[in-house]
């Protein structure tokens, strides 16, 4: 890896780093993924458990217990959700891509869970696009 990976929280109470590349990145349109964040679907980079280290703010994290499926890590403060631990995936955390500071390095390489996929996802460039917010 030459660069260092690192992400924080929106608040800027939480700052990690990552010590090594992905395992592998995802994207995931399960219904509770998209219930929990509100979005169309979440982006995850897979990393080893022992790769995430907490430069500050390790103290201010909360976590979710998600049933039996595994946990979710957010920020108390402004609740940025950072990663997830799923316990069918034992050893690793799915770090979420808005908490990366580079997403862009990482392009997703597989969905999960396309049953549940929303069908205009499919067809996301189709659709109107603005480089900046739209103006009334």
């Amino acid at each position: 890896m030459d660069d260092k990976i690192s992400g924080s929280c929106h608040c800027g109470l939480i700052n990690f780093e990552i010590k090594n590349n992905p395992k592998f990145t995802v994207n995931c349109h399960c219904d509770d993924c998209k219930r929990r964040n509100g979005s169309a679907f979440s982006t995850y980079a897979s990393v080893d458990e022992s790769d995430l280290v907490f430069a500050e703010g390790e103290n201010h994290l909360k976590k979710y217990k998600v049933e039996n499926s595994g946990e979710k890590y957010f920020c108390s403060e402004c609740g940025s959700q950072i990663y997830n631990k799923n316990y069918r995936i034992p050893g690793l955390f799915l770090v979420f891509y808005g908490a990366l500071s580079q997403p862009s390095n990482f392009t997703p390489t597989f969905n999960v869970f396309c049953s549940s996929k929303l069908s205009w996802v499919d067809d996301i460039n189709k659709i109107k696009s603005f480089q900046e917010s739209v103006q009334k």
